[in-house]
């Protein structure tokens, strides 16, 4: 007589090998190869930018060092995640599983041809007319000090960049104390909307990063200005502060110089 326990375990071995029927390599990647490489898309784009002293474009310095090196973490992560075995239950498949993978992918793939067929760029005059001049929260200092320090301090004017010149004449509280210094400064042309006779020169100032740029910059009062210049030019101004005609803005850089010039390698202040 057949041993019935004998066989009720043959039987329990051959489901249990059924069970834990190992999932081949290319079904494991098609049910969590996407998640990688979307990990290992961004963090090769930032890779990317770092090497090509790009990624000012869009993070503060400051933030440099420790992006360079999530990304370098995530992109040995995403390769461990294929290369390392994992047992994984095989799921069956469904009706738009495989398609909304593929889409992933494609996707992933796009962002990654749009970035080598279009490089980044800084940000455009159209944003800083939608975050408009000047209007938002300027640094309290300017190069360390005080708004009304700096006057009496007797500072170098020359180091001054655009958010230097722009927080000052925002915040002082003494106009005329600067009236006749000599300004000279590189930005792009905003024109203003309240003085036909007179555009900013500008300049977006990054905090963290692209997404909260502000812009801020130094009106410039030259007549029939836009006749030679439009908005988004980059240029350098060179003048000195005076009193302005228009009630909004106390000083001016007056009988200004003002010659075109190359968007800078680095075109923001921080």
């Amino acid at each position: 007589m057949p041993d019935q326990n004998a066989t009720h375990g043959h039987v329990h071995t051959e489901t249990s090998t059924v069970g834990d029927r190992r999932v081949p390599l290319l079904e494991r990647l098609r049910q969590r190869w996407w998640g990688v490489l979307l990990l290992v898309t961004a963090a090769v784009c930032i890779l990317w930018l770092a090497l090509t002293d790009r990624l000012g474009l869009y993070i503060h310095p400051r933030y440099f060092v420790f992006t360079v090196i999530m990304a370098l973490i995530a992109v040995a992560l995403g390769i461990v995640s294929v290369l390392v075995h994992v047992d994984v239950e095989e799921v069956p498949k469904r009706r738009g599983r495989t398609a909304l993978q593929l889409a992933s992918v494609v996707g992933s793939l796009a962002v990654v041809g749009a970035m080598v067929v279009l490089p980044p760029s800084t940000l455009s005059v159209a944003t800083a007319d939608q975050r408009a001049v000047n209007s938002g929260t300027l640094a309290g200092e300017v190069q360390g000090q005080d708004a009304q320090t700096v006057l009496t301090s007797n500072p170098d004017f020359s180091t001054f960049g655009i958010k230097d010149w722009a927080t000052l004449l925002r915040q002082t509280t003494r106009p005329a104390d600067l009236e006749g210094r000599a300004f000279t400064g590189v930005g792009f042309v905003i024109a203003d909307p309240d003085a036909a006779d007179v555009f900013y020169v500008s300049r977006f100032v990054v905090n963290c990063c692209a997404v909260d740029a502000q812009p801020v910059g130094v009106p410039v009062q030259l007549d029939g200005w836009d006749r030679q210049l439009k908005p988004g030019d980059w240029v350098e101004v060179s003048g000195a502060l005076t009193a302005s005609d228009a009630s909004h803005l106390p000083l001016v850089v007056g009988t200004a110089k003002v010659d075109k010039v190359e968007e800078p390698a680095d075109p923001y202040d921080y």
